[in-house]
C-alpha cells in the first residue's frame, strides 16, 4: 500500500480516525519469497506484515509543528501568536534541537552587509528575543553571532512556548503521514503511551531531516555532509601553559560560563544523516574518540585540571533531505541583492563563501532574503517547511543550515501556516500583503 493512499483505508469515519481500546498487535512473519525479498549489498531483506488497526487520535489542532528545534520552536510560536490552535511534537526532552541539545551554541549570521556596505543586524522577531532574554540572564556574550549557554537556551525556549499558549509533547517522534489525495491531513506519533494520530489543518515540517515531507512522498534530494559531535570542557581558566612539557591543544570557544569551552568537531565526510546505523556508528566511534583525545591531553603537563562537562545529546547532523520546492534559492540570489515579493525574513553571514570563482569574505557578504516559496512543497497542499531541509543549491549549505536562518524560515513558516488556517486557504495561496502585515508586526526584519 503506498504511504499516499492510506488515507482511503483507514476507515476515517465522519472525518475522524475511529477510535479503540483493543487491538490485535500479533505480528505474522511471512515466508521470504522472491516477491516479498529484495538484495542489498548481497543481503536479503526479510518483511513481516502488521495487522491493520484502529489508531487512536491523540489531538486535532489547527498547526502542527513536528520537531522543536530553532526552526520548530519560532514556528510555533509565530503560529500560535497568530491566534491558531498549535502542537509542537519533539524528539527530545528539551527545546533548540541543535543549538542547545547539540551544543552547537553560536547563534550564526545576525549580521551581514547591506547596499552601503555597512555591516547591519538582520535576524530580529524571534530570533533576536530569544538572544535578548538570554543576555539579560547573562547567559549569552558576543554582540555578533553570540554564544549562549544551552541549559540557559532550553529555559528561554521553553519559557517562550509556554506564554505563547502553544502545547508541547515531549518525548515523541513521528512515524507517518495521513494523506488524502496530496493533502496532508495528520501525523502518525509514537512515544510511551503508543501510537496515535494528530490531525491538523497545517503541518509544519521542522524535523531538519525532512521526515515528513519524504513520508508524503513529496520529491528531495539527498545531501550527504560531514557529520560530528560537540563535547564542553570544564577549567580552561585553568590550563598552564608555564608548565614544562606544555603542548598546545584545540580547546573550543569560549561560552557564557567563565572556564568552560564548546568544542566542535568536523567529523567525517560524506555521512548520510538519514541512515540509523550511521548515526548510531558514529556515535560509538565519536565519543570514544572524544575521551582518546581528552585522556591525551589531560596527562600534557598544564592540563591537569580540566575535566569532560558533558557531550551533546545528540549528533551534529549538519544536512540531509533537501526539499524540491516551488523555488530553488539560489546563490546568485544570495549575491546579488535579489528582493522577493514573498520575502519571509533576511539572514546574514558567518563565513566565506565561493562565488563565480573568487572568495568573498564576512564584511562583503551581502544581507540575503528568503522567498516563502522555498518552503512549500511542489506536491504537497498542507504542508510547508522550515530549517536546514528547505530548498536551495547545495553551494549555499554553510548559510542554510545554521542557527540563524533557522530562526528565520521557522519564524516565516509558522506565521504562514496560522495564516492560511485563518483564512481557511492553501499556504500557497495565501495573500502576500497579509504575510508581510503579520510578520512586520511579529517584528521581523523585511529590507
Amino acid at each position: 500500500m503506498k504511504r499516499r493512499d492510506f488515507f482511503t483505508t483507514a476507515a476515517l469515519a465522519g472525518g475522524a480516525l475511529a477510535l479503540s481500546t483493543q487491538c490485535s498487535r500479533k505480528i505474522e512473519p511471512k515466508p521470504v519469497t522472491s516477491t516479498d525479498a529484495a538484495k542489498t549489498d548481497s543481503k536479503i531483506i526479510k518483511y513481516v506484515t502488521e495487522p491493520q488497526r484502529e489508531i487512536p487520535v491523540f489531538a486535532e489542532t489547527d498547526v502542527l509543528v513536528i520537531g522543536g528545534g530553532p526552526a520548530g520552536t519560532a514556528a510555533a510560536i509565530a503560529a500560535s501568536k497568530t491566534g491558531a490552535e498549535t502542537w509542537l511534537i519533539e524528539r527530545y526532552n528539551h527545546l533548540g534541537g541543535l543549538w542547545t541539545g547539540g551544543e552547537v551554541l553560536p547563534l550564526l549570521s545576525t549580521h551581514a552587509i547591506d547596499k552601503n556596505h555597512q555591516k547591519k543586524q538582520v535576524i530580529y522577531g524571534l530570533g533576536d528575543e530569544m538572544w535578548q532574554r538570554l543576555k539579560s540572564l547573562g547567559m549569552s556574550i558576543d554582540s555578533v553571532n553570540p554564544v549562549i549557554d544551552p541549559e540557559a537556551g532550553k529555559f528561554v525556549l521553553e519559557e517562550m512556548i509556554i506564554e505563547s499558549g502553544v502545547k508541547v509533547l515531549y518525548h515523541t517522534v513521528a512515524t507517518n503521514v495521513i494523506m488524502n489525495g496530496n493533502t496532508i491531513q495528520g501525523v502518525f506519533i509514537e512515544n510511551k503511551s503508543g501510537r496515535s494520530v494528530i490531525l491538523a489543518k497545517v503541518v509544519v515540517d521542522c524535523t531538519g531531516d525532512g521526515d515528513i515531507f519524504h513520508f508524503a512522498g513529496d520529491n528531495y534530494e539527498t545531501m550527504k555532509y560531514h557529520i560530528g559531535l560537540v563535547h564542553r570542557l570544564g577549567n580552561i581558566d585553568r590550563i598552564n601553559p608555564n608548565k614544562s612539557g606544555y603542548v598546545k591543544y584545540p580547546v573550543g570557544g569560549k561560552t557564557p560560563i567563565p572556564g568552560v569551552n564548546w568544542v566542535n568537531m568536523h567529523g567525517k565526510d560524506n555521512q548520510d544523516g538519514t541512515d540509523a546505523l550511521t548515526l548510531s556508528n558514529l556515535q560509538i566511534e565519536y565519543r570514544q574518540q572524544i575521551w582518546k583525545d581528552y585522556k591525551k591531553m589531560k596527562q600534557t603537563p598544564g592540563y591537569e585540571d580540566i575535566y569532560i562537562l558533558d557531550t551533546a545529546s545528540q549528533l551534529g547532523v549538519r544536512m540531509s533531505r533537501i526539499l524540491d520546492a516551488e523555488y530553488k534559492l539560489t546563490i546568485e540570489d544570495t549575491m546579488t541583492y535579489k528582493k522577493f515579493n514573498d520575502v519571509i525574513g533576511i539572514s546574514g553571514a558567518w563565513t566565506t563563501m565561493l562565488y563565480k570563482g573568487q572568495k568573498v569574505g564576512v564584511n562583503d557578504r551581502p544581507l540575503w532574503q528568503i522567498p516563502l516559496r522555498s518552503l512549500i512543497p511542489k506536491k504537497t497542499d498542507g504542508l510547508i517547511v522550515a530549517g536546514r531541509c528547505f530548498c536551495f543549491e547545495k553551494e549555499l549549505v554553510e548559510d542554510t543550515r545554521i542557527i540563524g536562518t533557522c530562526l528565520i524560515t521557522g519564524h516565516g513558516a509558522g506565521v504562514a501556516a496560522g495564516i492560511a488556517v485563518k483564512e481557511r486557504q492553501q499556504v500557497r495561496d495565501i495573500d502576500l500583503e497579509i504575510l508581510r502585515k503579520e510578520l512586520i508586526a511579529q517584528k521581523v526584519y523585511l529590507g
